[in-house]
């Protein structure tokens, strides 16, 4: 459901390749079930269920799902100005930490249970929106309380335990090390007439393997990557 300050999306099962993309909203990303990786920047990670993902929306970033694998997710993104506000007369600015990061925050608790509460505060916003989207409820009251529960959520996250970024990090395989490096490569120089030669000479690996790394890890070829960094760098140009 879209809304002119938030939206709330479920998917279960759509295993349709979502680009490279940025927006000005804040991003909840939980993901319930399945085997997929996101990607965010040049960083990827493996999902596990359970994961809570923050995102400052105008950091590049992407889903890539592994089919027959479930792939089942949730995201709420809202505009901060809207929140901001609220939290400021609370002085709480501080839940807005995780999303200004630069290299944003993931969320991993050990123990499933420690997620109830935050369970119940999706489930909240899942049954108001439907029934907004019912004419059951006044919009203005809608609205109120959709701020109630985003602000909800912003605290739970705060609580629960964080796995420190630089640890996932260390958890990866090593041909995702290699694509970080690769697309921290890109980053760094995608203004310029990049190919794929210039990447062999630089990584010491043929052609073909730099093909089938980004085509198995990112789901696109090299120079597709190149493009949607431009795209992404101009959305963010003053």
């Amino acid at each position: 459901m879209k809304h002119r300050w938030f939206r709330f999306d479920f998917k279960k099962n759509n295993h349709h390749l979502m680009n490279y993309h940025s927006h000005r909203e804040f991003e909840i990303f939980y993901f319930h079930e399945g085997k997929a990786k996101i990607i965010i920047q040049h960083h990827i990670f493996e999902l596990l269920p359970g994961d809570i993902v923050l995102l400052n929306g105008l950091t590049p970033h992407h889903t890539y799902t592994m089919p027959p694998h479930p792939y089942v997710r949730t995201t709420v993104e809202f505009l901060p100005e809207f929140i901001a506000p609220i939290l400021k007369s609370m002085k709480s600015m501080e839940l807005f930490d995780g999303f200004l990061a630069l290299n944003n925050s993931i969320i991993r608790m050990k123990d499933q249970a420690n997620l109830v509460y935050f369970k119940d505060c999706i489930a909240r916003l899942d049954q108001l929106i439907s029934r907004r989207d019912n004419h059951q409820t006044i919009h203005s009251l809608v609205e109120g309380q959709v701020k109630n529960i985003i602000i909800d959520l912003l605290f739970e996250i705060n609580h629960l335990a964080h796995t420190p970024l630089a640890e996932i990090i260390s958890n990866k395989n090593e041909k995702d090390t290699l694509i970080e490096k690769m697309i921290a490569w890109i980053m760094k120089n995608h203004m310029k007439q990049l190919t794929l030669d210039q990447m062999s000479k630089e990584f010491h690996i043929s052609k073909r393997h730099i093909t089938q790394l980004f085509r198995d890890s990112l789901g696109m070829t090299v120079m597709e990557y190149v493009m949607r960094c431009r795209i992404d760098h101009a959305k963010i140009l003053p």
